[in-house]
């Protein structure tokens, strides 16, 4: 019951930031989702749908060699090499990082990594790091920090809202 709580703590926490810096976004209450191929479920209608917008995946990655930590959003049915991206963000291999470390940085359970828990993040420890393919659409969507919810808002406005929380995402192109 307390992870519920603080899910629901967290979602309001991503809706009230929203609502405060003026950013519009639909959300969509869904059955939960815990992979990138499964499609949600509305929870109003029962219907299957293909909520608007381009899909993300969230990556929480350690650089295990000096302790830095990486947030990376990519299109959903995008594969990364990790490897390539190490070398592009200049640092060493990554390997994803544990638990633990996700909860204690940024409030998340596996299977609801997501961007909005950066607002958690007040001391920068981990780096955003955004695929370029999301600024080619007009909405995007992301969890607003559980799986059984999406937010459904502009590319502008998502990182219009990363800027407030201090987290400017490095846009890059991811390699695949």
């Amino acid at each position: 019951m307390a992870d519920l709580v603080k899910e629901w703590e967290n979602e309001k926490t991503v809706l009230d930031l929203l609502k405060a810096a003026q950013i519009e976004y639909t959300v969509f209450r869904h059955q939960p989702v815990f992979t990138t191929a499964e499609r949600p479920v509305l929870i109003d209608s029962g219907d299957v749908v293909e909520l608007p917008g381009l899909s993300s995946k969230n990556l929480f990655l350690k650089n295990t060699k000096n302790n830095t930590f990486f947030l990376v959003s990519v299109t959903q049915d995008k594969r990364v090499d990790l490897k390539a991206l190490s070398k592009i963000l200049g640092t060493a291999r990554f390997s994803f990082g544990k638990p633990e470390e996700l909860f204690e940085l940024l409030r998340l359970q596996p299977g609801s990594v997501s961007p909005f828990g950066l607002i958690f993040d007040t001391d920068n420890k981990v780096s955003f790091v955004m695929d370029e393919d999301f600024l080619s659409a007009t909405k995007i969507q992301f969890h607003p920090m559980r799986n059984d919810m999406s937010l459904v808002l502009s590319p502008t406005d998502f990182i219009a809202f990363m800027r407030q929380i201090n987290h400017q995402p490095q846009i890059i192109r991811i390699p695949i």
